[in-house]
């Protein structure tokens, strides 16, 4: 009897054995997955980059990190990271990732950040090496502007202020850089049109201080993901209380169950660039929804306009894929589904009278 029960025991214990190492080894695995789904990466994608500054010039290198996942975008500038450089006569930084090229020749800057080690071939050349072009010094002015009291964390007022001198710089950096990318590299020849952002671009960085832009645009982003609210993973998703379609008045009529606040109206016009501009001021946002009419069986655009503080939107119907748009009338009888799983937090159907 003692012994089966020694033979029993020992049966149980290496089941156990054998499922805690199964488990373990599930855990391991997601872990594993979990950190490769997050992509760390200098601007050119690669683990590995050259850049050439004149000497003393003054940046953020973690500017130039995109931290990058399914569901996020930052910057090492963003995130925490250890900066260390192989010559500290030629370049020192700081923990911040804080740049200062010293004098002319050539270091190795190596960057940790999210578990992942990134080299920079840092080379120093003579102060004034690179031409003082027009747009040289404009973006250099702008960038300068952009990088001021620039905050780690917005709400909706810092948000908004950011906003305007993102847009800002993009208006001075479309008006004159044509031998420049947005973040301050030189281009190899001047690119030919504004619509080719993969033109080639030299290792020189001519306007160091223009990747601020990188580090303000993904500060922006994570702002609008947080509070987007057309989005059904934002904190700030619209919530709809009731709704209504006629066809005599041409509207559909959507209330909801709380007031828009500023961060959603600032989240909505960093969503829908295409629709918004800082003109629009602090206090509304053009919003475009998905619309399906499912007694017609087709798509539509839903146009609106959010306005802070109120908790009612006024929906017209255009057609989906005609520019400029269309306006379509609201048949009676007809069952629309506004917003969908994918644009919206979970769609709502209501019968046009």
């Amino acid at each position: 009897m003692q012994q089966r029960t020694k033979s029993s025991t020992g049966r149980i214990l290496a089941q156990m054995i054998f499922l805690f190492t199964i488990v373990l080894s599930c855990v391991l695995f997601s872990a594993s997955f979990v950190q490769a789904a997050v992509r760390v990466n200098w601007y050119n994608g690669e683990k590995e980059t050259e850049i050439s500054v004149e000497a003393g010039s003054k940046f953020y290198i973690g500017d130039y990190i995109g931290i990058y996942s399914d569901t996020a975008s930052s910057t090492a500038s963003l995130e925490k990271a250890s900066y260390r450089t192989q010559d500290k006569k030629i370049a020192s930084i700081n923990g911040k990732g804080y740049l200062a090229a010293r004098k002319v020749g050539t270091t190795d800057i190596t960057v940790v950040c999210q578990g992942k080690t990134l080299i920079c071939h840092l080379t120093v050349e003579k102060k004034g090496t690179f031409d003082q072009t027009r747009s040289v010094k404009e973006l250099k002015a702008a960038a300068k502007t952009l990088a001021k009291g620039m905050p780690k964390k917005l709400n909706a007022s810092k948000g908004f202020k950011l906003y305007q001198k993102r847009s800002d710089y993009l208006e001075i950096y479309g008006g004159t850089a044509s031998e420049l990318s947005y973040d301050g590299f030189v281009y190899e020849r001047n690119r030919p049109s504004r619509g080719e952002a993969d033109y080639p671009r030299s290792s020189r960085l001519a306007v160091p201080e223009a990747g601020r832009y990188l580090t303000v645009d993904a500060l922006l982003h994570q702002f609008m993901r947080a509070n987007n609210p057309a989005s059904k993973s934002s904190k700030k998703t619209m919530k709809v209380a009731s709704a209504s379609a006629s066809s005599k008045s041409g509207k559909i009529i959507i209330k909801l169950t709380g007031k828009l606040g500023a961060e959603q109206i600032l989240a909505a016009q960093l969503a829908f660039t295409r629709e918004n501009s800082v003109a629009e001021g602090k206090s509304k946002a053009n919003y475009t929804m998905t619309v399906y009419d499912e007694t017609a069986n087709r798509f539509y655009r839903g146009k609106t306009l959010l306005k802070k503080g109120s908790r009612q939107l006024e929906v017209k119907l255009t057609a989906a894929n005609r520019s400029p748009s269309e306006e379509v009338k609201i048949e009676k009888g007809h069952v629309y589904m506004l917003g969908s799983q994918m644009d919206w937090a979970n769609g709502t159907k209501v019968t046009a009278k």
